[in-house]
């Protein structure tokens, strides 16, 4: 019997890049899947795209935030309106490349003898204006302290879970200021010791755009993001940072080298 997978996807202001992802969803060979797109208030034409993809493909369903509320917000928001009992994520800016994608991760979580197996993620091809570099993922030797220490192997677009594993979790943290993604997988694997497989297989394009140049000000304000992430999840997770002495020097070297780069830009004003 087919299962339904819920494919979820978030998308603000990208009206020129969402065409793009959607496409690579619908030449996907297993087809008992409904997409949920949250447009995140949106100021461009993303509407109108979606519009027109909505009348051609009725697995196709469209929420539309009034405002913008923050991708957490609009993970949240897809997984309230998923009907799947597998549920797989794709950014707006990125595509799937493998049309086998989604049937063979469903297999793996389908067949697996692993009862705590709750994620599956695949290897990527990284682009940007350098080129196109592929990335093989490897399971690391120990995943709660690497997925502690930071991430770096999880691709976002490339993840299928089970929904019941996502609403145990809480969904997506709206309080952490950045990594997003990463701290939902956090979650499920240090608070609630779920495994993950690292499929070996390039199923997904990840676009990586680094050309915009960034003033002081964004910089700073990006860095202060980040010093914020830091905080929060030493904070959230000290029991086990303290576990993982290795991890927590690895956050605190990370905010270090934060603090740093932030008196750097003080001084240079």
């Amino acid at each position: 019997m087919s299962e339904l997978i819920s494919i979820n996807l978030t998308t603000y202001n990208r009206s020129e890049l969402l065409s793009r992802a959607i496409k690579s969803v619908l030449i996907q060979s297993y087809k008992v899947w409904e997409l949920i797109i949250v447009d995140d208030g949106s100021t461009d034409n993303t509407i109108s795209i979606l519009k027109n993809f909505t009348k051609q493909n009725r697995r196709i369903k469209v929420i539309r935030h009034a405002s913008n509320q923050g991708n957490a917000a609009a993970r949240n928001t897809a997984l309230a309106e998923s009907r799947g009992k597998y549920v797989a994520f794709l950014d707006d800016d990125d595509e799937w490349i493998d049309g086998d994608k989604l049937k063979k991760q469903l297999k793996i979580l389908r067949a697996s003898p692993d009862t705590k197996l709750g994620l599956v993620c695949t290897s990527v091809n990284i682009i940007s204006e350098k080129g196109t570099l592929p990335v093989i993922i490897k399971r690391p030797k120990n995943l709660k302290s690497f997925i502690l220490s930071g991430n770096g192997r999880i691709y976002s677009p490339t993840v299928m879970t089970k929904r019941e594993i996502m609403l145990q979790a809480g969904g997506f943290d709206t309080f952490i200021p950045r990594g997003i993604d990463s701290e939902f997988y956090r979650t499920c694997i240090v608070k609630f010791g779920y495994n993950v497989n690292f499929l070996p297989d390039i199923t997904t394009n990840v676009y990586v755009n680094s050309s915009t140049r960034l003033t002081p000000f964004d910089s700073s304000t990006s860095l202060i993001k980040s010093l914020k992430a830091n905080l929060y999840l030493i904070k959230k997770y000290l029991p086990e940072y303290l576990n993982y002495p290795v991890s927590l020097i690895t956050r605190i070297n990370s905010i270090i080298i934060i603090l740093a780069n932030l008196l750097k830009i003080y001084l240079s004003k």
